[in-house]
Order: structure tokens, then C-alpha cells, then sequence
């Protein structure tokens, strides 16, 4: 088994920080740790609104 790249281990790290915020209602925090987990995968970001 092979150590995951650091890339994957920020991931990991923040969808549990994803699933905290969720947990706790905290509905900016699910914002920002959403579009943070996007930009590491090399997604778009989604217009507000």
C-alpha cells in the first residue's frame, strides 16, 4: 500500500471538517471547506447565489 499523495491526505482532512460543519448546522463553513475541496480536485467554482 502505497502513502497517499499530499493533495489526497488535504482532501481527506477537510471532507472530515466537511462532515463536522455539516453536523453542526454551520452553513458557511460547509461553503468554504466545499469550495475549497473543488479547487484541490481542479473543479469550477460555482457562482453564489
Amino acid at each position: 500500500m502505497t502513502d497517499p499523495s499530499p493533495r489526497a491526505a488535504v482532501v481527506a482532512s477537510l471532507a472530515s471538517t466537511l462532515s463536522r460543519a455539516v453536523a453542526l448546522g454551520d452553513e458557511v463553513a460547509v461553503r468554504v471547506v466545499h469550495e475549497a475541496i473543488g479547487r484541490l480536485l481542479g473543479l469550477p467554482v460555482a457562482p453564489e447565489g
